[in-house]
């Protein structure tokens, strides 16, 4: 679906409660004839009828009473409605519709249940101006209804956003849009989540959002201009902050200054375990692995769910194992508990079969480490890794090379383990 010309075709009917008709003495005869036409014919469900005689209404009397409006905007729905097939007669009651709106809010002010269907008019009308209006109106509806949203009103309003970013071309007006685009990305997808929307949803948010921000230099010299404007409020602010970390770190932009500045502010706006994760990954994004490792053994500090212990440890095992640290990650790894102990066994296996060149003068005493690699990668159950293992085990040429025999023993010097000669 290209975001540009998304247009939801969805009509949604404006339900309305117990309706009276009364009026003030002082309404001019034609005034109270009409009123009572129209509400006759209502009852009747006359609705082209109730439309022609609520025009002559508002035409005729001083001020059409709030409550009259209501059945007024359904009644010119609904002759909206069963003049499909009628372009030009749906033309016309469209743009009869947002007059009616319109003529409502100027005489009783803005009615914020009505925001999300007028914006939603505006953009099916398509005239010059629509998408600005639609704008104004489908963000007071879409806030005011938050996860009481509907869907298909809630994307219409990101897209219609999207596209007013997209044609601008004041370059000033066009940032202001993209800010809107960025802070209404996190807002709309909490309503999403709180308002258990489908993922479809989140996706199409995601897609959009994904259109704007490409790379690191898209967003970049933004983040300074969005932590002058954070929420006073803690949790507010917090809940900001981790959304731009997560931006950021979606674009791959961990190393920057600006993810740097994201990660002392949440620390210092609430030293949680998730801000010292993340600033043992930023640590490592700048190569500082023993300070990442010393952070996340803060973190392990800090955890007390098993999962969460057993996520931690891998991280450190990993950490090492990524640096080149293979005698620290064979033991990190082994010292991963739960959930992710085999992983622990493969970052081990693995760190053994790195580090064989190192152990050993000949080619038999380097290749006999991989013994214990694969007892290792055995523990772990990734049968590829143990395939791979075992065909770098001594051969019965290498064996025979060594003056060695197959049933023999042979210690590792590195690991202190002895094992039985044999071929795979």
């Amino acid at each position: 679906m290209k975001i540009e010309k998304l247009l939801l075709a969805v009509l949604f009917v404006i339900g309305f409660g117990g309706l009276t008709y009364a009026q003030g003495n002082d309404a001019p005869d034609e005034c109270r004839r009409f009123k009572a036409i129209a509400g006759n014919a209502y009852k009747a469900q006359e609705y082209e009828k109730v439309t022609t005689y609520y025009i002559k209404a508002l035409n005729e009397c001083e001020k059409l009473e709030l409550n009259f409006y209501n059945p007024f905007i359904y009644a010119v729905q609904k002759s909206y409605s069963n003049a499909r097939g009628n372009e030009e007669a749906r033309a016309a009651y469209l743009d009869t519709l947002i007059s009616v709106y319109e003529a409502g809010q100027a005489a009783h002010g803005m009615q914020i249940e009505w925001q999300t269907f007028l914006g939603y008019y505006y953009l099916v009308q398509g005239k010059p101006g629509g998408m600005n209006k639609a704008d104004t109106a489908l963000k007071a509806g879409i806030h005011h209804s938050a996860e009481k949203s509907n869907a298909s009103y809630l994307k219409q309003y990101y897209a219609n956003l999207y596209n007013l970013w997209v044609q601008e071309q004041d370059e000033a007006v066009k940032a202001e849009y993209k800010k809107r685009l960025v802070a209404e990305y996190f807002k709309l997808s909490e309503y999403v989540n709180k308002g258990g929307m489908d993922a479809e949803t989140l996706t199409f948010l995601s897609d959009v959002i994904n259109n704007v921000i490409t790379d690191c230099e898209s967003i970049l010299p933004d983040i300074n201009n969005f932590m002058k404007e954070l929420p006073q409020e803690v949790e507010a602010k917090k809940v900001m902050v981790k959304n731009f970390m997560e931006l950021l770190e979606g674009q791959n932009c961990t190393k920057s200054n600006e993810y740097a500045m994201l990660v002392d502010t949440i620390i210092a706006i609430d030293p949680s375990v998730d801000a010292v994760l993340a600033k043992a990954k930023l640590q490592l994004s700048r190569g500082n692995t023993s300070g990442a490792v010393n952070s996340f053994k803060d973190a392990l500090g800090m955890v007390e769910s098993a999962d969460d212990k057993s996520d931690i440890e891998l991280e450190i095992a990993s950490a090492y194992y990524r640096s080149g640290s293979y005698r620290a990650a064979h033991n990190a790894g082994l010292a991963i508990t739960g959930k992710n102990s085999a992983k622990g066994y493969e970052i081990a296996a693995r760190s053994v079969n790195a580090m064989m060149n190192d152990c050993g003068v000949s080619t038999f005493d380097r290749k006999t480490n991989n013994y214990y690699a694969v007892e290792l990668a055995e523990k772990s159950g990734n049968a590829s890794l143990i395939s791979s293992l075992k065909s770098q085990c001594p051969t019965s040429s290498d064996i025979f090379n060594a003056d060695k025999s197959v049933g023999g023993t042979v210690t590792l010097e590195c690991w202190g383990k002895t094992y039985t000669i044999k071929t795979y």
